[in-house]
């Protein structure tokens, strides 16, 4: 197979929240970074004068990376194969721009077309979100 790339998502601008892939594993796990500049759209309402990354988009961002890790074999392709069925993530730090955000997953578990993945974000090195979420298979 080759290499996996933010390419391989159904997701574009102003919707595509990963930059790059570090490491991929399908079916396993992947490391991927969103870099956030400060200037995308939803700063402008999110806070004025006070920018902070909407939490909702920080996991979504681990739910593309999740969707590239449990799809990237998938002959059919990512775009009609996973639905995000399932999120419990817990937000430990604001994150402000400008920030490389380092974000974690892995499949802990996958049964009859469900993957549930545990997800991690990091900035600095310092965690801000943490939990699972789960995709579902669809065709």
């Amino acid at each position: 197979m080759s290499q996996v790339t933010v390419d391989n998502l159904p997701h574009r601008q102003p919707f595509l929240f990963l930059t790059t892939i570090e490491e991929l594993e399908a079916g396993r796990h992947g490391v991927g970074k969103w870099q956030i500049r400060g200037d995308e759209d939803f700063f402008v309402g999110h806070f004025p004068g006070n920018p902070v990354l909407p939490g909702v988009l920080l996991a979504e961002s681990l739910a593309q990376l999740s969707g590239l890790v449990a799809f990237a074999g998938d002959v059919t392709g990512v775009a009609s194969a996973a639905r995000l069925a399932q999120v419990n993530v817990k937000f430990q730090s604001g994150v402000v721009p400008p920030a490389e955000i380092r974000l974690e997953t892995a499949v802990a578990r996958e049964m009859s077309g469900l993957y549930l993945f545990d997800v991690r974000a990091e900035v600095l090195g310092v965690v801000v979100a943490i939990g699972s979420l789960v995709l579902a298979r669809v065709s």
